[in-house]
């Protein structure tokens, strides 16, 4: 749950987001183009508290990217085997865009496959908000709560 606008989050779930990301190379970003909301790949590098992004995009007809808002996604699903659990983190903040000298350039990630264009802008983003999703443990079994009769149906209540 993300906190009210005149707040920011508190330090510890900025802080979980940012542990979180290098775990994968990749994300999303989202921002808008003409007051529409525009999703487009990302790769990114954690410096510190901020996020270093490398958006990639075919195409000239995008917002300007100085001082816009920008909200940051990235998750792992977990499921392969030694993974750990699956999580998601989301940032928001105001982005800049920085021109990296080559040596940051060359430690991004490849893009992903789909988001191979020759076109990309490097924006730096300090977050703002943070929203960290991480499944905990199972919850226990209630053994105090009916358990449904054979068939399936439910006792009258």
């Amino acid at each position: 749950m993300f906190p009210t606008p005149d707040q920011d989050t508190p330090r510890q779930e900025l802080t979980r987001a940012l542990r979180l990301l290098p775990r994968v190379p990749h994300g999303r970003a989202a921002a808008t183009r003409r007051a529409l909301p525009m999703v487009l790949p990302a790769s990114h590098l954690v410096t510190g508290e901020t996020l270093l992004l490398r958006v990639t995009h075919p195409d000239a007809d995008l917002p300007p990217w100085d001082g816009t808002v920008l909200a940051y996604e990235a998750d792992d699903e977990g499921g392969r085997p030694g993974s750990p659990a699956p999580w998601q983190a989301q940032v928001i903040g105001v982005a800049t865009v920085t021109h990296p000298d080559r040596r940051v350039r060359e430690a991004f990630p490849p893009p992903p496959r789909y988001a191979r264009h020759p076109e990309a802008t490097y924006l730096r983003l300090t977050p703002r908000y943070a929203s960290v999703y991480e499944p905990g443990p199972p919850a226990p079994a209630r053994p105090w709560l009916p358990r449904p009769r054979a068939g399936g149906d439910e006792p009258p209540g």
